[in-house]
Parts: C-alpha cells; sequence; structure tokens
C-alpha cells in the first residue's frame, strides 16, 4: 500500500481536501495530512516524524504563507534527510525557495481574476479545536457574513474569550471548508504589539503590511489618515474578510476625561473602520474590550457583548478537563469565578494537575471575591497566584515551568527564540533563571510543550532564520507575572531588561531602512527604559538608530517611513507619566526635547487634546531656562526657543478653540521673539498671534501685528516683500472679513443669486483685489518650490475672493466652479486634515448657492463636521453649524452656532450670527 505525506501551511488548508483527491488519483492508498491526521493534545513533532518515515513520497504544498513557515521547511529538510522523494506543487505566485530552485514543480496556481488571496494569518494559532458554549455567538458571526453588516464588533473584558470564538470561527467555517464565498483573508493582532493603558501602540505596521497585501504599489505615500483611506477602497475591490483582533491598545480608556474614550487614537485605523463601516462588500470582524466609538450611528455596523460563559457550557468545560464533582458544585465555582472563561479554564488545568483527586472543591481554597469579578478578569490572577504557590513547591519540573511562566512578564508580546536565549545564557539572572541557564534543549522542550499543553503559553510559527518556535502567553497572564516580577523581584526585572536591550541592540543592524527591521530597536527602547537605562535608550537607540540624528537631515522614522505613530510609542516609554512627566533618569535639556517631540507627534497624528500638556511643559520649562542662562548668546537662543514653542501652543489652542490662551501665548511668542533678535521670529509669530486675535473678535490689534509682520518680512526678504504660505493666508483672511460678512448678509437676507448692489462697491472690490494679487503673485513667485499647503491656501484665496465677487455683483464668471474645485483638490493634496474645512466650507457655499447642487453642499458639511469632531477642533464645528443654517434656513443649526461661538470666545463670528439670527426671524 502507498502513502503521501502532506506537508502544508495552516493558511492553506483549503486545499488540502483537494490535494488527497490529487495524491490519491497518482497512486497512493494513504495521505497523511498534519491538520487531520494529528490529535490535539498529541506532541506534534514526533507523529510527524512518524508520518514522513512511513510515507512513500512527500508533497510539500508552496504557497505565500508556506514558504516563510519554519515548521514546512523543517518537514521538507527532514523528508530530504531520509531520502524521501519530494513532490513540489505550488498554488500562488509566492517566490519559489533556493532549495527548490532549477527542480521541477506542479503549478496549481490560479490565473482567474477572483483567485482567492489569504494572508499568513496572525490569529489561527489561537483557535481551539473544540468550542465550549458559543453555538449563539457563531451562528451570529456567520450572520452578519451574509446579510450586509459591514463592522462587526465583539466587545468583552479579557479573557472572556473574544479571540478564541473569532479564530475558531475563521477556522472551522473558512479555513477547513476552502474558503467559501471569501476573496482576501487578512488579520492582525494589536495584542502582538504591546497591551496596558500605559502603552501608545501603533497601526503604522498594520497599515503599512496591508498596503503591502492589497497591492498598494506606494505603501508609505501619505499621511495616516490618507493610508487608512486608500487601504479601504483596496478592501472593497474583493470580497474580504478581515479581523482586527484586540484594538483595545489603540483607543482612548474609559477613564479618558476629555471624552473621546472609547475612540480610536489611530487616524490609519480610524480612518478605515470608518470607511469600511460606510462601504463594505465583504466583513471587518473587531474584537475589543471597549466600546468603540464614532461608527455606532452607521447602519451597517453591530456591536455584541460577548458576556460571561453559560452554565452549562462551563460544566461541560470543566469536565472535559477532567474536573471531579456534581453539577451543583461545578456549578458553585461558575458563579464564583463569574463565569470568566480563562479562570475557568486556568482553573480546571489547576485543579487537575494540582490535586490527584480532581476535586472541584479545591476552587475554595483559592478565595474568589467579588471585587475582582469587577475588575475585568482579575478573578483569573487568583487562579495565577494558586497556580504559582503551587508550582513554587511542587518540584524541580514545576519550579522550571514557573521560571519560564515569569519570563513572559518581561514583554507585552510573543517572544522570540532570541530572546529566549539572551535571558538563558549565563550569567544566570539570580532569582529568575537560576534553573533555566544549564536547562538542555531536551528539558526545555518539555517544560514548554507541558505549558502549552495546560494553556499556560502558546508556541507560535517563528521566522525561518529561528530554529525555535516563539513563545507568547495570554496578556492577562504577561500582566499577572509582569506585576508579580517587578513587585517581588525588582533586581532581577531590571537586570533581565538590561540583557534583551542589550541582546536587541547587538543583534539589530545599525540603522534598519524598513519600518519591520526598526522593530527590534522599538523593543530595545521600551526595555532599555525599564531596566532605568534612559539615557543611553535615548541617544544611542532612539536619537542614533532609529532616528538617525535630530538635526534637519534626522527623523528617519517619521519623515521617511512616515512611523509617527510607532515613534511615538518608544517615546513613551521615557516618560513616566504620559504626557505630563518625563523619567527623572534623563538630563533636563532630554526632558525638554522629549515633551517637545510627544507634542509634535500627538499632533501629527490628530491627538490634539493630548498634545496640549506636553507643548505646555515645554513653553514653562523653556521660559524658566532664560532665567539661568550666563552668556548673551545662551540668551538669545533660549528666548527663540520660548518664541517657538508659545507659537506652536498658540497654534493648538486657536485649533482646540482656547481663544484666551492662545491670544496670550501668541503674545508671549511676540515678546521672546523681539528678545531674542531674530527677524523670521519676530515676523511669523506676530502672524500667530495676530491670527489668534482675529479669530477672537480684536480686529484692531490684529490688524497692527500684520502690519508689523510684513514690515519685518520686506526687511528680511526684499525679494519677496508680503507675507505668503501660512503666514500670508492669515493676514488675507483678515482682509476679505467684511467682504466675506457682506457676502452672507446677501446669502440670509435674500434669494441666492439675487443681489441688492448694482455695482460691487469700491471697499469691497478693492479687498479681492487686494487679495488676489497676494494669492498670484505668491504662487509666481514659489511656483516650483512652494509647499502643497501654501499652493492649497492660495487656490482658496482664490475662491473665495471670486465666490464673494460673484454673489455680491451677480455677475458669475465661468472660471468659479474651477477655482472652487481645484482649491478643494488642493487641500486633499496637500494631505492636511487640520485646514481641509476650511475648502470644503467654501465649496459647500458655493454648491449651495450658485452651483445650485444643495446634496453636494450637504455632504461637504457633513465631512467638515467630521473632521471637525475628530479633532476637535470647535471653532471649524461653529463654522458647520453657522453655514448650514445659513445655507438651508435651519433654525437649530443656529441655535448650534450661538452655542459653540459664545463657549469659545469666537468673536469673528459673532456679527455673523447675528446677521443670521436677525434674518431667522423670517425664515
Amino acid at each position: 500500500m502507498a502513502s503521501a505525506f502532506i506537508s502544508h501551511s495552516s493558511p492553506d488548508d483549503r486545499y488540502v481536501q483537494e490535494f488527497v483527491q490529487l495524491v490519491g488519483s497518482l497512486g497512493f492508498d494513504e495521505v497523511f495530512n498534519d491538520s487531520h491526521s494529528i490529535r490535539p493534545d498529541e506532541y506534534f513533532w514526533p507523529k510527524i516524524e512518524e508520518g514522513i518515515q512511513k510515507c512513500d513520497a512527500f508533497v510539500v504544498i508552496l504557497s505565500q504563507a508556506s514558504v516563510q513557515s519554519y515548521w514546512v521547511d523543517k518537514e521538507v529538510q527532514f523528508a530530504r534527510a531520509k531520502g524521501k522523494p519530494i513532490i513540489p506543487v505550488r498554488i500562488d505566485n509566492c517566490k519559489l525557495p533556493a532549495s527548490f530552485d532549477g527542480r521541477d514543480v506542479i503549478e496549481l496556481k490560479s490565473t482567474g481574476g477572483d483567485q482567492v488571496n489569504i494572508a499568513p494569518s496572525r490569529i489561527l494559532r489561537h483557535a481551539p479545536t473544540i468550542l465550549f458554549g458559543r453555538e449563539t455567538q457563531l451562528a451570529a458571526l456567520d450572520a452578519v457574513w451574509n446579510d450586509g453588516t459591514n463592522v462587526y464588533t465583539l466587545v468583552a473584558w479579557g479573557g472572556v474569550g473574544k479571540t478564541s470564538l473569532v479564530s475558531h470561527w475563521v477556522s472551522e467555517h473558512f479555513a477547513k471548508r476552502g474558503w467559501p464565498g471569501v476573496e482576501r483573508y487578512f488579520d492582525w493582532s494589536f495584542y502582538s504589539q504591546g497591551t496596558g493603558e500605559s502603552r501608545q501602540t501603533s497601526a503604522d505596521l498594520f497599515i503599512q503590511t496591508a498596503l503591502e497585501f492589497f497591492g498598494d504599489e506606494n505603501p508609505l505615500l501619505g499621511g495616516p489618515w490618507e493610508r487608512g483611506e486608500r487601504l479601504a477602497k483596496l478592501m472593497r475591490q474583493h470580497r474580504t474578510l478581515l479581523v482586527l483582533d484586540g484594538i483595545e491598545p489603540l483607543q482612548y480608556p474609559v477613564t479618558d476625561k476629555s471624552g473621546q474614550a472609547g475612540r480610536l487614537k489611530d487616524q490609519g485605523l480610524e480612518a478605515l473602520i470608518q470607511s469600511l463601516a460606510n462601504e463594505n462588500p465583504g466583513l471587518c470582524v473587531i474584537t475589543t474590550r471597549e466600546h468603540l466609538t464614532n461608527i455606532e450611528s452607521v447602519g451597517t455596523t453591530k456591536e455584541e457583548k460577548l458576556d460571561k460563559l453559560l452554565l452549562e457550557a462551563a460544566i461541560s468545560l470543566l469536565r472535559h478537563l477532567q474536573v471531579v464533582g456534581t453539577d451543583k458544585e461545578l456549578e458553585e465555582a461558575w458563579e464564583d469565578a463569574g463565569g470568566h472563561a480563562l479562570t475557568l479554564q486556568l482553573l480546571g488545568r489547576f485543579i487537575a494537575r494540582a490535586y490527584p483527586d480532581r476535586d472541584i472543591r479545591h476552587y475554595k481554597e483559592i478565595g474568589f471575591k467579588k471585587a475582582d469579578l469587577k475588575r475585568k478578569g482579575r478573578s483569573a490572577f487568583k487562579v495565577m497566584l494558586a497556580y504559582e504557590n503551587w508550582l513554587k513547591s511542587a518540584g524541580s519540573v514545576e519550579q522550571i515551568e514557573l521560571d519560564i511562566l515569569r519570563l513572559t512578564g518581561l514583554f507585552d508580546r510573543p517572544i522570540s527564540p532570541g530572546c529566549l536565549g539572551a535571558l538563558r545564557a549565563k550569567p544566570a539572572i539570580e532569582g529568575l533563571t537560576d534553573n533555566l541557564v544549564d536547562l538542555d534543549e531536551t528539558d526545555w522542550n518539555i517544560a514548554i510543550n507541558d505549558l502549552a499543553d495546560r494553556d499556560l503559553i502558546s508556541r507560535t510559527q517563528p521566522s525561518p532564520q529561528d530554529l525555535q518556535p516563539s513563545v507568547d502567553a495570554h496578556p492577562l497572564v504577561r500582566e499577572y507575572f509582569a506585576e508579580q516580577l517587578k513587585k517581588e523581584q525588582p533586581e532581577a526585572f531590571r537586570e533581565a531588561h538590561s540583557r534583551l536591550f542589550d541582546h536587541l541592540c547587538e543583534t539589530t543592524e545599525h540603522r534598519p531602512d524598513t519600518l519591520q527591521g526598526l522593530q527590534p530597536l522599538y523593543e530595545a527602547v521600551t526595555h532599555g527604559c525599564l531596566a532605568g537605562r534612559h539615557q543611553e535608550a535615548l541617544h544611542e537607540v532612539y536619537v542614533d538608530r532609529v532616528l538617525r540624528g535630530a538635526e534637519h537631515n534626522g527623523f528617519y522614522s517619521t519623515y521617511r517611513l512616515g512611523a509617527i505613530g510607532t515613534d511615538l510609542g518608544a517615546v513613551a516609554a521615557f516618560f513616566s507619566t504620559p504626557w505630563s512627566q518625563v523619567s527623572l533618569n534623563l538630563k533636563e535639556s532630554d526632558q525638554a526635547w522629549l515633551l517637545a517631540v510627544a507634542a509634535f507627534n500627538l499632533r501629527a497624528l490628530g491627538r490634539l487634546s493630548e498634545a496640549l500638556e506636553p507643548m505646555g511643559a515645554t513653553v514653562r520649562i523653556a521660559e524658566s531656562a532664560t532665567k539661568n542662562v550666563s552668556t548673551d548668546s545662551d540668551q538669545i537662543d533660549q528666548s527663540t526657543r520660548v518664541a517657538m514653542s508659545a507659537s506652536n501652543l498658540s497654534e493648538l489652542e486657536l485649533t482646540l478653540g482656547q481663544l484666551t490662551q492662545a491670544v496670550a501665548h501668541g503674545r508671549l511668542a511676540v515678546k521672546f521673539a523681539d528678545e531674542s533678535g531674530d527677524q523670521f521670529q519676530r515676523m511669523l509669530n506676530r502672524t500667530t498671534a495676530a491670527d489668534a486675535l482675529h479669530q477672537s473678535g480684536t480686529t484692531d490689534e490684529a490688524r497692527q501685528l500684520f502690519s508689523e509682520a510684513e514690515v519685518l518680512q520686506e526687511k528680511r526678504q526684499s525679494r519677496y516683500p508680503i507675507l505668503y504660505s501660512v503666514q500670508g493666508f492669515r493676514y488675507v483672511d483678515l482682509l476679505l472679513a467684511s467682504t466675506e460678512q457682506a457676502a452672507w448678509q446677501m446669502v440670509v437676507r435674500h434669494a441666492p443669486g439675487l443681489h441688492v448692489f448694482n455695482a460691487l462697491p469700491s471697499t469691497f472690490n478693492n479687498q479681492c483685489d487686494d487679495a488676489e494679487y497676494r494669492a498670484r503673485q505668491t504662487l509666481e513667485w514659489h511656483h516650483d518650490k512652494y509647499p502643497l499647503l501654501s499652493i492649497a491656501l492660495d487656490h482658496i484665496t482664490l475662491a473665495r475672493s471670486a465666490l464673494y465677487r460673484a454673489l455680491l455683483s451677480g455677475d458669475v464668471p465661468e472660471t468659479l466652479v474651477t477655482q472652487v474645485t481645484t482649491s478643494l483638490n488642493a487641500f486633499r493634496k496637500a494631505n492636511s486634515l487640520n485646514h481641509l474645512p476650511k475648502a470644503l466650507l467654501t465649496a459647500a457655499w458655493y454648491y449651495a448657492t450658485l452651483g445650485k447642487q444643495p446634496d453636494e453642499a450637504k455632504r461637504l458639511l457633513d465631512e467638515a463636521e467630521q473632521i471637525a469632531k475628530r479633532g476637535p477642533m470647535p471653532l471649524y464645528l461653529a463654522d458647520v453649524h453657522l453655514h448650514r443654517a445659513r445655507l438651508f434656513r435651519d433654525r437649530d443649526e443656529l441655535a448650534k452656532a450661538r452655542v459653540l461661538i459664545e463657549k469659545h470666545g469666537y468673536g469673528r463670528r459673532l456679527p455673523e450670527l447675528e446677521d443670521a439670527e436677525a434674518a431667522a426671524v423670517n425664515w
């Protein structure tokens, strides 16, 4: 009887049945397939060796997943060593491994346009073979896949079983059935990037990896929001099943005091999910511990709260784990554990191992308390404490297992074989690795397999270059041992992190070019800070190797790779309290620099409210430092720093609608700029202060500062005697203010297109002429080297001037629609969400009046409102309500506008609001 062995990676399970039939047609009577031929409780490698040794032919399935698989490669090498005939079968466009170059390969690649493309999974390794008590939830997942739901969110405490449920569903309902109905599959576990409220996890690597998988030509192009929307567009080209597991590290926690609890911090991920919520031929499944906000109003999204394990399921689970007791006794244990799935699983494993009689009544010795049940899964900690105490006293083998479990507390992600090797190396870390340094590989593997069999850890597929699998544990297990290690063995805790810091620094390329390549250095920064080696982690790793310097030609990771969110995670490691207190282990100058970097990154990521604290601290530190300088040169440098940081703070406060503070810090920026004597800072900061004054309604002082700034500009750059770029736009915004108000008076008092002037009054005409001259002049000066944002600001000036002229004179030029669309497109190209609402509001005004497309106007206002709320940018939000009220005669919107204008002291809009309210009497 001839037999064959099929070697494949788990994402390719869908092909197994097809290959069984193929191999059978070639004359083989028996087929060994590792996903069906090995029972779940068997130690798999001996069974695989046995299967390969007995086979007459070895079939290896080559795919994108399998060519990266350590185990497939190991099986191939073992088969070759045993002299087995090898039949390679390629099922997709993967690059053949070097060992198969020049060999005949059976090609079974699909050539059709609807080829199924399955990404290597990060969650299927967590799929339990048996799932207890989740039949209703599995049916619900089947339903949302077929009923037009776009985004389905599962919410539950840690350890309730979210990942197990979804991974089981994907494995049993799709992977093992040939992926029915799925054209593309992609999953990501954010638990593998760190957990806990203090962690600043980023979606940068996920977005980049997904863009590459879905065929984006330049995954680094654009800002986070643009990349997220682009990814959603690519996913919509196919029926895609997307699983995002454990996104809570990227959400604002429930303790957030700014009203953003549950909202995503990451712009790229938020853009992706919001876009898919609105349109998605496939399904996005999300698991999280917290309610996900900002998509709940979309009708094609659903949220399900995953509750505790039902009694019948809990009893079945405990009996499956061979725990002994009556149904009543098992019910009491279920009730005291709060029905928490992980707690019950750990409890069952513990009792079955620690007590010869396996009696469930031993659970009473653990001492569950109701307070534990209120701490979101912390009842599992009680079981872990009992397990830890038993392992301490049970014997040498158990002590080894305990030491391995303690190692998981040093990590917030899977542990690579290299890091495990570094920790096991001599000399031993006293109290932590004494039992591990002399342990041979056989005993180590036995201990690892024993822990995995008891669900205390899991083994993950390593990269091809690794000889051992990575080790992972449930986030709650890692969290428990992290707390215990830090509290009970602080010296060992620091020494272990120090060793990991050295290992990662020594084994990683000095300056990796890719975001993936930089990951070990980001990890090194975290371990270095936990070891108390902040200064080395900052200068030798973060600044030198990640940023490649902090000068104008540095900041490689952010400017070249766009990894702003990932960088922010590294910066957070240096903070004892994000974002207010940097570690005192760092020099004061380094503390100030890190506050500034954190503020910059937070602002760039759209996390404006969070950026306020570190930016304010930067100003205070810089201002305080001016009192301790000893030379005139140092005084000038320090005054410049204060001016720059105060100016940045003023701009941020203006965006957040804190106008009183924005004016105060704008004036402070002018004061220190004058003290520094820096002509550029003197000009720039006058426009910053003037803009804040203008928006607050203090027009005369604002006009005076703009005039002074333009005089300074002419002195420092005689070739460019007028303000330009952002500074020029701020001035033009004030110059056009009265013309804008007159145009709005036309809209609110009369039907669109009906003008009351026989000719455009000279005042308004002159203002429009001046604005247009400035915009055209600066575009001409800098046409070949002008930043995209500056170009967009000049185009909106031209569009606004033309729109105001047309509304006031009744003379509508044919070029007006082109000017409006050019402006809007320029802002989208510039990818500046902080400024895009300007163009959206202007375009909405045009389409609601002269453009005669009210639906398009409403759509543009909705988009502007979404951006304003996300900021939050309340002045824009007030503008949206005011525009909507005036364009569509909506008194409710007018009332909303008044609330915001009064709340934020938005004096610039007060005259327009009063005009609209007077006109609203006749609406």
